[in-house]
């Protein structure tokens, strides 16, 4: 996908949603990384969620040699959502020990 069609793209990403990020490592060579959109945060960088946290900002992939594609590993995203529910759930069942009683 061109730059500008993977800006409009990311633009238009809910929550949720999975995609492939092509990431160069040397020369021709790319990593693909399955990864869930979370979202952007205050300074208006793309959060997603791989088998960790990754965060994109539009210039670096305006700058960057980076891609994505529409098709991802479903096997993968299947996973990472699990993650994400279980981090979800811990967060809740935190918030729920630390609340106040008085």
């Amino acid at each position: 996908m061109e730059r500008e069609d993977a800006i409009k793209y990311l633009e238009n990403l809910q929550q949720g949603d999975f995609l492939t990020v092509n990431i160069p490592i040397i020369a021709d060579k790319k990593i693909q990384v399955t990864a869930m959109y979370v979202g952007k945060d205050k300074e208006g960088r793309y959060n997603f969620i791989d088998s960790g946290n990754f965060i994109l900002s539009k210039e670096f992939l305006e700058k960057g040699n980076i891609s994505i594609d529409k098709e991802y590993n479903g096997d993968i995203a299947t996973d990472i959502y699990a993650k994400f529910k279980r981090e979800q759930e811990r967060k809740n069942k935190q918030k729920k020990y630390n609340r106040d009683y008085r």
